[in-house]
């Protein structure tokens, strides 16, 4: 009996690797789909550049949402929400998450109607992701004044889809709770002058961590929790509402404890 238990466990084992291998090729195809027929598609229909962004944010959203439960139904991973109402009916709101996973944002995006985001350089350069950001609008982070620039902007215009952000600016080292929050985010809230909406997510067991190859997958499958919490609003951390260094530290350290003090509950 014990035999056979371990060679089921060997099997799902060896079907979950090569499930992940599938998962990560099909995005890797839908990718350049999106780029080469779907984004051409979604210009020849579109008569402006808005219109244009938006279909192609739902379009990837329709995507992301599918690669979800795709890896759900291949038996790879599970998930919940927590508070998904919130995440739905976001607006003109600066969603900044934590980072466990390579996939985070894949979920999020899925989960929410309409969502900005901003990507790292090497996804804008990537063949396989830059058409659908780039069609989709998201805002480049190139480590400059622009990127802050960009992101207020894309705020402030009359109902903006929401912004995620992930203020650790990387994934989280494996075995380790969070990374040290850039300034960025702060930075961002303080001048679009928007409320922030916290997303908390946890991996069990922890996989697809900074440095950790695709295959490296866990003895099973992966349960990714996200709850989203309430709105914070600045004038609650703040009470100088200045655009100034002081006050983006000031407001970067909270985010980084509430940050803490919630994962750790």
């Amino acid at each position: 009996m014990l035999n056979r238990a371990l060679l089921n466990n060997k099997i799902n084992y060896i079907w979950r690797v090569a499930a992940t291998g599938f998962s990560f090729a099909s995005f890797g195809i839908g990718g350049v789909a999106i780029a080469t027929v779907v984004a051409p598609l979604v210009n020849l229909t579109a008569q402006d550049q808005a219109t244009r962004r938006q279909r192609a944010q739902q379009v990837i959203r329709t995507s992301f949402k599918g690669f979800t439960e795709m890896m759900v139904k291949l038996g790879i991973m599970t998930y919940s929400v927590e508070g998904l109402e919130k995440l739905q009916q976001s607006r003109q709101e600066l969603v900044i998450a934590n980072h466990p996973t390579l996939i985070d944002v894949v979920i999020l995006i899925g989960l929410m109607q309409q969502a900005n985001c901003v990507v790292k350089q090497s996804l804008w350069s990537n063949p396989f992701t830059r058409g659908p950001v780039r069609s989709a609008g998201y805002v480049l982070n190139a480590g400059s004044n622009q990127f802050i620039h960009d992101c207020v902007t894309s705020l402030q215009q009359d109902n903006a889809p929401s912004l995620i952000i992930f203020p650790e600016g990387t994934r989280t080292q494996k075995d380790e709770q969070i990374n040290e929050f850039q300034r960025g985010a702060a930075n961002i809230a303080i001048r679009a002058d928007v409320p922030i909406r916290p997303v908390l997510i946890r991996c069990t067991p922890t996989t697809l961590t900074k440095n950790e190859k695709w295959y490296h997958i866990p003895a099973k499958p992966f349960h990714i929790e996200i709850k989203i919490l309430d709105a914070i609003h600045i004038s609650e951390v703040l009470s100088d509402l200045t655009v100034s260094p002081k006050n983006v530290r000031a407001l970067n350290q909270y985010l980084q404890q509430f940050f803490k003090q919630e994962l750790s509950k």
